[in-house]
């Protein structure tokens, strides 16, 4: 259930998801689990989650997805924190059903979930086909943001802003392009960087020649996350020390964390 350090690519590190997901079949499973997210991150002391997840995925069992989402947002609801979600869509599937799952993360605009995004293996699957997807969820009173610049070329972090979404999920291969990087500073969307993750899929060699210092210093909005506590074996905590052991100062540290509380979707 953990990715290795020498994970060779993003597909490769989505796999280790697979495990994770085939026990959270059941309305019982995703409450439990997105309580006991709550609690866990309480523990670190943080007082504010968003939680992204895919309610496509858990289908398996005769679920459907207005079932999957209402069990999590139960489980969000009775954790010791505030928590809401950000519903995922999957790259992978079929546009039209991207489009239902907006419409129904919709009905759930005002009631726990906050916001819809797009994941999924970025070298097979472009995002540009499913703007009728985020379009719907606009439509719906739902803040946007992508999966973008984790896997393929700079460009796919571009085909993620002409979406109109306010923040994208890492950015990190987007931030070789300096036209990009530039863009992305002019128009405030703020990149959500997963530094261990990052690394894990091959979006930068080292945790060393992670971008984020670099962005922050020219300007950039960004925050900091985990993107998998499980799969990327982290914590809150440890992203943040890992980013201080590559030169990030305090007070570079503090403006994430800032960044996260005026960029928040809930």
């Amino acid at each position: 259930m953990v990715a290795p350090d020498d994970c060779p690519s993003q597909a490769e590190y989505i796999t280790y998801f697979d495990d994770a997901i085939a026990v959270m079949q059941t309305e019982g499973a995703l409450e439990r689990i997105a309580f006991e997210l709550c609690v866990d991150s309480a523990a670190e002391t943080i007082d504010y989650l968003e939680v992204r997840w895919a309610p496509r995925l858990h289908l398996r069992r005769s679920l459907n997805v207005e079932q999957v989402v209402r069990a999590v947002l139960s489980g969000l609801a009775s954790g010791p924190i505030r928590a809401v979600a950000i519903v995922c869509a999957m790259r992978q599937h079929a546009v039209e059903e991207n489009v239902e799952l907006a419409q129904i993360a919709g009905r759930f605009a005002g009631r726990g979930v906050v916001g819809f995004d797009l994941a999924g293996d970025e070298a097979r699957y472009p995002a540009t086909p499913h703007r009728p997807a985020f379009e719907t969820a606009r439509a719906a009173g739902l803040h946007l943001t992508c999966h973008a610049g984790e896997a393929g070329e700079p460009s796919s972090v571009e085909e993620a802003l002409d979406l109109g979404v306010e923040r994208i999920a890492h950015g990190v291969i987007g931030a070789r392009d300096p036209r990009i990087v530039e863009r992305i500073r002019r128009e405030g969307v703020v990149l959500d960087m997963c530094p261990t993750a990052n690394w894990k899929c091959k979006a930068v060699s080292t945790l060393a020649e992670h971008p984020l210092p670099r962005l922050v210093r020219n300007g950039v909005r960004c925050t900091i996350s985990t993107d998998s506590r499980t799969v990327a074996d982290t914590t809150l905590t440890e992203e943040f020390d890992r980013m201080s052991q590559i030169g990030m100062t305090d007070e570079e540290l503090r403006a994430c964390n800032e960044t996260a509380y005026t960029a928040k979707f809930g």
